[in-house]
Parts: structure tokens; sequence; C-alpha cells
């Protein structure tokens, strides 16, 4: 059976896939973009795992599948600060099945971001821009639905707009609280607008412990499309798949932002 410790890292991972800021058509990568100041965005997500690992049973001296499964619904509000600042509450409520743990479901651990965009995109050099994320303690770590500690990550992004195609990259850091390994975390992507309020991405998303076992790095790769369905309502979906054994096998997401 897979053990507790991979059980914990795959759970922390899953959080920090959905509890940091995303932006527009993309799953996992931010961009330097804020929202407006006084204006306010209303994001609710559904984001749902599938990941399956034979694991060799001591035990029984055999092989058993392990499933783990997990379905996020997250509402997401972000308030625009200043020209170039913004600050976001996510509450994520989870439900979760694993041959391991079971079944449960509730609210995850609540986080906040705060972003601030330092440098605007000028000539040959992009835009960038920092985030700090807070995670709380708030779920029920009992039933798997948190981590039952506090974590804090910077996330450094940097933005560039070459005509139709936008580049993201961004480099992070998360503070794991208890024994845990502090995780870095990366991510980049490339978009284009096909037409008119069509956004099409493409993204690589990872994350290294450093503890010299490749096996607990998370590596995915995604596509997303992303549509202006009107000045106030833009609506995504996308997809991704784990390219390492510690990443989940498949993920499904979809959104619908509301600004005003």
């Amino acid at each position: 059976m897979k053990s507790p410790r991979n059980i914990l890292l795959f759970f922390i991972g899953i959080t920090f896939l959905f509890t940091f800021c995303r932006s527009e058509a993309a799953l996992f990568t931010d961009d330097t973009s804020t929202t407006d100041k006084g204006h306010f965005d209303l994001e609710y997500c559904f984001d749902y795992y599938h990941d399956a690992e034979k694991e060799y049973n001591p035990e029984t001296e055999d092989y058993s599948l392990n499933v783990s499964k997990e379905t996020d619904l997250t509402l997401d509000l972000t308030v625009g600060l200043l020209k170039n600042s913004d600050f976001a509450v996510t509450v994520p409520y989870a439900f979760i099945d694993t041959t391991s743990l079971g079944k449960a479901n509730g609210f995850w651990d609540i986080s906040t971001c705060l972003k601030y965009r330092f440098f605007e995109e000028k000539g040959p050099f992009p835009s960038f821009a920092l985030t700090f994320d807070f995670k709380s303690d708030s779920g029920d770590d009992d039933k798997a639905l948190g981590t039952g500690k506090k974590d804090y990550a910077l996330n450094s992004i940097f933005t560039k707009n070459v005509g139709d195609n936008a580049f993201d990259l961004n480099l992070g850091y998360v503070f794991v609280g208890g024994k845990a390994a502090d995780v870095f975390f990366y991510s980049t992507d490339w978009s284009r607008e096909l037409f008119d309020g069509l956004v099409f991405c493409l993204e690589l998303y990872g994350e290294n412990t450093f503890e010299g076992n490749s096996d607990l790095n998370v590596l995915s790769a995604a596509v997303s499309l992303d549509y202006q369905l009107t000045p106030m309502i833009s609506i995504e979906s996308g997809f991704a798949a784990g390219i390492t054994k510690a990443s989940p096998d498949c993920q499904f997401s979809g959104s619908v932002t509301l600004s005003f």
C-alpha cells in the first residue's frame, strides 16, 4: 500500500494545485495581471483528480492497487487593492475517496493570496510580480481534509506578450508546516488568442522536495481553453496529465469567473 507519508505528500501537492491564484486560460500558472482597483472577481472552480498506483504490500508480499480520487469545489474571491495589487481568499470543499484512507468530504484549509506587480512589461523585458500565499490549518486533517499545519509560499511571476501570444513563468517556494519537506514549485505556459474571446493555453507544472527521491516530485502537463462569454463572465475548462509517479494521473478542471 502507499505509505502514509506519500499519501500526505499527494494531498499537499493537490492543495498547491488548486489554492494558488490561477490566471485566465491556465490551470496552474499565474500571470502578472491583477484585478482592477475597487473591483471584484468571483471564481467558481471544479477540479477532479484521479490517481491509481500498484504498491507492494510487505504484509501480503504482493502488489495491490491504490486508487485516490478527489473532487474539489472551490470559491475564490479577489478584490483589487491598487492598480497593481490585489488580495484573494480561497475556500475549497473536497470529496476524497482513497483505497487507504476511505471516503471523506468537507472544507479544506482556507488560503489567502496577496499579489503585487512591481514592474510593467517594457520593450524586451517582461512584467514582474510577487505573490505571498498563506494556507491556514482550518480543515479537518483527521479526515485528510487538510494538512493540519499552516503553510506559507512565495511565487515570482514573469509575463511577456508577443503579438497574440503570451508567455508566463512561475518560480516559487512553499514553507510547509510540520515535518513535511518544503517544496520548490515551477510552471510555465504559452497561451494564444485563437479568435476574439477564446484563448488556448499549454503549460507545464512541477514540484520538487529536493529529498533525492524523484518519485516524490510532481510534474504535470496541461491544456486549457478560456472563453470570455460577456464582459463580466468568463468560462474555462482544461485537462492535465501526470508525468511522474507522484503526480495525479489526470485532472479535469472547469471554472466560471464573474467580474464586477
